[in-house]
């Protein structure tokens, strides 16, 4: 073990140089667009969820910018639960933080930014609790005139390295992350905003120039003109929330807005199966329509769009998809979401057709204020590309369906005891036997004497080929008034494998450190430690955060490398 650790020691200095080359260029590019702001909280709620992302609605996320963190609150504290991605005027999509568990219509709350000189949105007595959309609404000619067409950048760079330690080898992988956005560009009715990830291992730096797509992706690089307060058109690569199911498109993205109705439409192409390079042979194009309405006691949302892929300005792919969100009941949450194809080949001809590929329904139900519940049910069909992929055409005969019901439910029966857990079951014809999966916690977030968050947690799978329980419990505390986090876990993992008959026994503990060094600056470490009956090994995880501009907390920071861990 001593030997390993040498290497890896070994690998960070000979990388050293460049780590200092950026972190110079951080504190220099900091310096430029640092300002002088305070904080407000604005609330939306999740209008939509997938199985990576979630789509929250906003009365405006004017403010909020691509990697700022959003919360849920407990007991009067928020706490951060999702990781923004991408967005629009009015809405974003970003992926879930940790073991948080979100329903449909889940009250959200983001920090913006606000400079009272300018809109003068804070109240007098900056402790009152009224949002700031409440008082929005009476200011809305000054946000129009002002706030709206703001000057300002936000941004982080970070800077990580994950190293898999064994008793015969290391492998060490490094990768830097660059996310900038700038609203409004000197004034002008331009906007900027980029995503940018380079990932490579100790022994691939110079192979990087060799083949730049394997280890360069461009998430996101999109530049907005905005026509009118309601209209605005994107050139670049994005993800369009309005058609969030098609992924990213590489080209034109145009979306209007008129009282309760959004309008909008993209043409460009898909990114590369392979790579994610751009690739024009790939066409697309896509129309959508939204109707919102928001009433005090919920909000009800509707959308359809339709969209047609191409692969050598052949149909790879026709098909359309709805979606219908209501918590206009109290206490009740409703969404569902369809996908229709209108295409597919008989004898190889093209032929017009309608088949429901995709079905997802869900339903929350919160009868009193320490109980909430959720059930989903999920069926979707195996999406076939017919161009891109018509050397397999024959392998692909009976299109499957996937059918899943999955059941959720939290109670909190005092302020410091909560109680949590889910359950799934999936299964399809091919399947010898349904999966079965479930997780429940029990959670104490204050522990007389040491005052620490203490919670124990168990998983069940049950599947064709697994069978396994895992039993976990973990131990967190601030430290230093907020300014060092540390969590203590340890796991232990008993898996049967059904067609060998062997099993898997595995011990896992791990240690998490969060220090802010400064206000902008946050360093993060993982370790874990791994193990097996003939087999030991080990992982470490180091990032660097630095965020140009905005403003951040230290929970944010944590949570996020935490997600990148798990």
């Amino acid at each position: 073990m001593i030997k390993v650790i040498m290497r890896f020691l070994s690998q960070i200095h000979k990388n050293m140089k460049l780590c200092f080359f950026i972190i110079l260029t951080i504190c220099l590019t900091s310096e430029m667009f640092a300002q002088t702001s305070n904080e407000v909280v604005i609330k939306g709620t999740i209008s939509y969820l997938s199985s990576q992302n979630v789509y929250v609605k906003f009365a405006s996320t004017e403010g909020l910018h691509v990697d700022d963190t959003l919360f849920i609150a407990r007991n009067n504290i928020l706490i951060p639960a999702i990781k923004v991605s991408n967005l629009s005027s009015v809405s974003c999509v970003g992926t879930v933080l940790g073991k948080i568990s979100l329903v449909i219509s889940t009250p959200i709350f983001g920090k913006i930014t606000v400079e009272p000189r300018k809109e003068k949105l804070l109240p007098k007595d900056l402790n009152a609790t009224t949002s700031v959309n409440d008082q929005a609404i009476s200011a809305i000619p000054k946000m129009a005139l002002g706030r709206a067409e703001r000057a300002q950048t936000d941004g982080r760079i970070a800077i990580s390295t994950y190293s898999t330690l064994t008793s015969a080898n290391t492998d060490q992988r490094y990768r830097y992350n660059v996310s900038f956005n700038a609203n409004h560009i000197k004034d002008s009715k331009f906007s900027l905003e980029t995503y940018v990830s380079l990932t490579h291992k100790s022994d691939e730096l110079s192979k990087i120039g060799n083949d730049l797509n394997k280890y360069l992706k461009i998430y996101s690089l999109a530049l907005k003109y905005d026509l009118s307060l309601a209209t605005n058109i994107t050139f670049g690569r994005k993800v369009n929330l309005n058609m969030a199911n098609v992924g990213a498109v590489d080209g034109i993205h145009f979306e209007t807005t008129h009282k309760n109705f959004t309008y909008g439409s993209v043409i460009g192409s898909r990114p590369d199966f392979f790579d994610y390079s751009f690739n024009p042979k790939l066409m697309q194009f896509g129309l959508f329509a939204a109707h919102n309405i928001q009433k005090e006691n919920g909000n009800m949302q509707t959308s359809f769009a339709f969209f047609d892929q191409m692969n050598k300005f052949k149909t790879d792919r026709r098909f359309a998809y709805f979606q219908h969100s209501n918590s206009l009941i109290k206490k009740l949450d409703f969404f569902c979401s369809f996908e229709f194809d209108f295409y597919t080949l008989k004898n190889l001809q093209p032929t017009n057709t309608l088949d429901l590929t995709s079905t997802y329904i869900s339903l929350r139900y919160k009868p009193w204020k320490k109980l909430s519940v959720f059930v989903s049910y999920d069926a979707r069909k195996n999406v076939y590309y017919y161009e891109t992929f018509k050397n397999q055409i024959d392998s692909i005969i009976d299109k499957e369906t996937r059918q899943g019901l999955r059941f959720q439910f939290n109670y909190r029966p005092t302020k410091y005891i909560n109680w949590g857990g889910s359950g799934g079951y999936r299964f399809q014809k091919s399947d010898p036997t349904p999966s079965i999966n479930a997780y429940s916690y029990l959670s104490y977030s204050q522990v007389p004497l040491i005052l620490s968050s203490l919670t124990f947690n168990v998983t069940l799978l049950k599947s064709g080929y697994i069978d396994g329980m895992v039993y976990g419990m973990s131990l967190s505390r601030d430290l230093f008034k907020g300014k060092v986090y540390t969590e203590l876990q340890y796991r232990i993992v008993n898996y049967t494998y059904k067609n060998s008959h062997t099993t898997l026994r595995q011990d896992i503990g791990e240690l998490s450190l969060s220090w802010r060094i400064a206000k902008k600056l946050t360093l993060s470490a993982d370790f874990e430690a791994t193990h097996e009956t003939t087999n030991n090994y080990g992982r470490i995880y180091i990032s660097l955060i630095h965020r140009i501009g905005g403003s951040g907390t230290r929970s944010s920071y944590r949570i996020q490398q935490k997600a990148r861990i798990l």
